[in-house]
């Protein structure tokens, strides 16, 4: 477990690249749509990357048995996935200059959902007591609030796309919305006391990803998306607050790491 210290000072660490990031993007924008394609896709490298090796450093020490190992070597697919999908959007966008969506990337964007869905799974699995049917309830029905607008205004919309273009974007609401359900019971634990902030940040940045998607979602049907549009600043603080979940996980793994396999998650928090 870390210290108030420990915690306080992730935290701070934390708005650094929050902030530093949505300066990037706001400068970037100001100083034009092209320059803001190419920073955004240059900041799509290191900041999905740095998730993806922070990931497998905490798979490769927890290893793959138990619910530490399994949550975490599951969680390697979605920043994998992820990773992967981000640089051949930059390669589309950048050098080959066509519209990314829909391209290969898409394939591993939602390659990624069912990565993301069981590892949320496990995640709260060990905090099954603290999780009420009332929470449950409440979890969908934000997710169901969200997803219906959603579809109607994708479905509904006169852009003229074709019927495979309109499935696959009618796809994103639909995972994100099953994934939202796990995400925001973990985020209803935190304000309930359940859980501290830093265990709970994987779980907001899930909620944030759902966002920045909807907000893609509908943006891309009146064609008024491009590469690097502030709403990119959400995608990028998702992987920043992603990335910080996983870290104070690898600390608290620094601590315990003697018994750490005869621990539960929730021993750990």
């Amino acid at each position: 477990m870390q210290t108030s210290l420990e915690k306080s000072q992730t935290k701070k660490y934390l708005l650094f690249p929050i902030i530093g990031t949505g300066f990037v993007m706001l400068f970037a924008n100001l100083a034009g749509q092209e320059v803001a394609s190419i920073t955004t896709n240059l900041l799509y490298i290191p900041v999905p990357g740095a998730l993806v090796v922070l990931s497998i450093i905490i798979a490769a020490r927890f290893g793959v048995g138990g619910e530490h190992g399994k949550a975490w070597f599951i969680f390697v697919g979605v920043a994998a996935s992820w990773f992967i999908a981000e640089q051949i959007w930059l390669v589309y966008d950048l050098v080959y200059k066509i519209d990314p969506f829909p391209s290969t990337a898409d394939i591993f964007y939602l390659a990624g959902y069912p990565f993301l869905f069981m590892f949320s799974i496990y995640y709260l699995k060990p905090l099954k007591d603290a999780i009420s049917k009332k929470i449950i309830i409440y979890a969908s029905l934000a997710a169901i609030t969200l997803l219906i607008p959603s579809l109607y205004m994708a479905y509904d919309t006169d852009s003229e796309i074709s019927a495979f273009e309109l499935g696959l974007a009618l796809s994103y609401p639909i995972v994100d919305g099953i994934v939202l359900i796990p995400a925001l019971i973990g985020v209803i634990l935190f304000f309930k006391g359940e859980v501290n902030f830093l265990w709970s940040l994987v779980c907001v940045a899930m909620v944030l990803n759902v966002v920045a998607d909807t907000s893609f979602l509908l943006m891309s049907m009146d064609d008024s998306y491009y590469t690097g549009h502030p709403i990119d600043m959400l995608y990028l603080w998702a992987y920043i607050l992603f990335s910080f979940g996983v870290y104070s996980h690898i600390q608290i793994f620094k601590k315990h790491r003697p018994n750490i396999k005869s621990q539960t998650l929730d021993d750990l928090r």
